[in-house]
């Protein structure tokens, strides 16, 4: 078992220009150093991180400066976070190349898992068809990402067609992909995180661990979220597998949340 720290909270996130008007070249982009971010967090004791899909292509043209990196401090790339529309038929194209290419890039630095986030709303709002057409779009996503030997995943988020527990429960039915639960989105979407946990745990590939107070996503143990229940219940079910915390949008300090974090899971996780 892995715990990782995801290093978006440490720098603004951002979408690469290109995408703008280019479908293939859409990407997530934490600004910031990418080697100091890693510094601060193996300082904390993470030994393992996930980057946004743009802090890992950014390194394609000579993956061995990301790679050297990594070695550097003696980390690892458990995960990437990937994006995309995956409604949009004319776009689909384009976007599987989208994620060969984080594949390629992911597979040349040893990464686990790609957590899929996406399904686009529409401008006249969610269609019934699109819960099969963003399966659909999963299916393909996770094959591409299988035959580089990543296991893909999907992470219901605020703001997208998976956000509600009704909306999960619906696209779940249209695809086979496995599901990367995150407990403060689940939660913030008007869910129990861990009756989802529960409901969907024969589906797990990894869990976000991420606390909520009444600003927002918070460090692990200052929010409100039963956190150690979740972790008693994969704990009671025998569960092996990875977790990565995530604390993004926090407005204090991103070494407090990553040390916060860190304390709470010691004894438990760590």
């Amino acid at each position: 078992m892995r715990v990782g720290y995801m290093t978006n909270g440490f720098g603004p996130l951002v979408g690469e220009g290109a995408g703008v008007t280019s479908v293939k070249d859409i990407r997530y982009l934490t600004m910031g150093d990418d080697e100091e971010i890693l510094k601060k967090i193996t300082a904390v004791g993470f030994k393992s991180i996930e980057v946004l899909e743009g802090n890992l292509t950014k390194y394609s043209q000579d993956i061995s400066v990301l790679k050297d990196m990594l070695q550097k401090y003696s980390a690892e790339m458990m995960s990437v976070c990937v994006g995309a529309n995956f409604i949009y038929r004319d776009a689909l194209e384009d976007e599987m190349f989208h994620m060969e290419e984080v594949a390629k890039a992911a597979k040349a630095v040893g990464v686990t898992y790609a957590a899929l986030c996406g399904g686009a709303i529409r401008g006249k709002g969610i269609q019934d068809s699109d819960y099969h057409l963003l399966g659909k779009g999963l299916d393909m996503a996770a094959k591409v990402f299988a035959e580089y030997g990543i296991e893909a995943s999907y992470h219901p988020h605020l703001g997208s067609m998976a956000e509600a527990p009704d909306q999960v429960d619906r696209l779940f039915a249209e695809t086979s992909i496995k599901i990367c639960p995150d407990l403060a989105h689940l939660a913030a979407g008007g869910g129990d995180p861990l009756e989802i946990v529960k409901k969907y745990y024969d589906r797990i590939s990894f869990v976000h661990l991420k606390d909520l107070d009444e600003n927002g996503f918070a460090p692990l143990g200052k929010g409100h979220l039963d956190i150690d229940g979740v972790l008693n219940f994969l704990k009671e079910k025998g569960y092996k597998g990875d977790y990565l915390v995530e604390v993004d949008g926090y407005a204090g300090d991103p070494v407090f949340a990553c040390m916060t974090s860190y304390d709470f899971l010691k004894g438990k996780l760590l």
